[in-house]
């Protein structure tokens, strides 16, 4: 049974901090991804009637210059800031899919979109990025998951602040996911049980949580499509489950045992099956998944509490394999699996 100290949730090394700091202004990613079909398609059309042909007005009509920018919000009362990225393709008529993705413990929005760099493939794919900054505090910035003291409920924050990115770009609804690094991994895995009619599939790197036994929400939720990553040498979450060596020390199920948890929820087949990629990464899957959905696990042997794949490499946090790229991996699963009818 996952172990949770509800007055810290669980969070990523203040040690990316500083070098984030240093690479923020002037580090891009040069990664070169492989061509892959585009989740978006054009709308519009025309329409005959008395033997006259007229064009039909988009169905949406929200224009927004490309690129990033530092935007906010109202949530509240509190004014909430977050990072978004339009890609070039952008031009206000066409729905396109947005991946929201959230930073670790002590990083800020600004820093998780260097650090994931998910651009190239938003460019490539036309597709919108938004970054939400969690919650300032004495121990460091981070994600309140529930009813942390003096602090805001942020999934709840960030399916207001969703509402907003709705109601100011032309959003395909059936293609909005979610992905994290460390507390950001579990503010993922939060979504997953408390939003996934609004949220089409999850992607949780360094951290993965099953909430249940802070969201009871999460029994009963539907299944959902859901990936993670994990290093077997994590110097900050322990791969084996316990006491996470920062940030308020809270416990962790072993992530292996989480993810078998998210299996048995969307019913698949109770064993896995594991595929090795190379000398460092294993891929674990469970079969027959009911409503579409899939459950895949990969596996770093050496990693640390890093992000594969990632141009950043922070050496005291461990090995940064290059063998999968998290990004690409994880952009990819999403493309398999819109939001899916709820079942019956």
């Amino acid at each position: 049974m996952l172990q949770w100290r509800r007055a810290r949730p669980v969070l990523s090394s203040f040690v990316l901090v500083s070098v984030f700091v240093l690479v923020i202004g002037a580090c891009s990613s040069d990664k070169q991804p492989s061509a892959a079909p585009s989740s978006s398609s054009g709308t519009g059309g025309s329409a005959a009637l008395g033997g006259t042909s007229t064009t039909a007005a988009p169905p949406c009509s929200h224009p927004h210059p490309a690129g990033l920018t530092a935007e906010s919000f109202d949530f509240q009362g509190t004014n909430r800031t977050y990072e978004l990225y339009v890609p070039k393709s952008y031009d206000g008529t066409r729905e396109v899919p947005v991946v929201f993705e959230f930073h670790g413990f002590g990083s800020s929005a600004a820093a998780q979109v260097v650090y994931g760099d998910f651009r190239p493939l938003a460019d490539r794919d036309d597709f919108v990025i938004v970054a939400p900054d969690g919650q300032d505090s004495p121990g460091g910035r981070h994600f309140n998951l529930t009813s942390e003291a003096g602090l805001q409920n942020d999934p709840q924050m960030v399916t207001s602040l969703l509402d907003t990115i709705e109601s100011q770009l032309c959003v395909d609804t059936q293609r909005v996911f979610a992905t994290g690094m460390s507390d950001g991994g579990a503010m993922t895995s939060a979504l997953a049980c408390i939003a996934p009619d609004r949220f089409a599939a999850f992607g949780a790197v360094a951290v993965v949580i099953y909430p249940e036994s802070f969201m009871p929400a999460c029994a009963t939720a539907r299944r959902v499509a859901i990936e993670a990553f994990s290093g077997t040498a994590d110097p900050i979450v322990p791969f084996q489950g316990g006491k996470v060596n920062c940030c308020g020390g809270a416990s962790l199920a072993a992530p292996s045992d989480t993810m078998a948890n998210w299996a048995n929820h969307d019913s698949c087949a109770p064993d896995s099956a594991d595929n090795r990629l190379g000398t460092e990464v294993i891929e674990r899957t469970w079969h027959g998944c009911q409503d579409g959905t899939d459950v895949t696990f990969y596996i770093v042997d050496g990693g640390g509490h890093t992000w594969p794949g990632s141009a950043i490499k922070v050496a005291g946090l461990g090995l940064t394999t290059d063998q999968v790229d998290a990004s690409s991996t994880i952009w990819a699963f999403f493309q398999q699996h819109p939001l899916a009818p709820a079942s019956h």
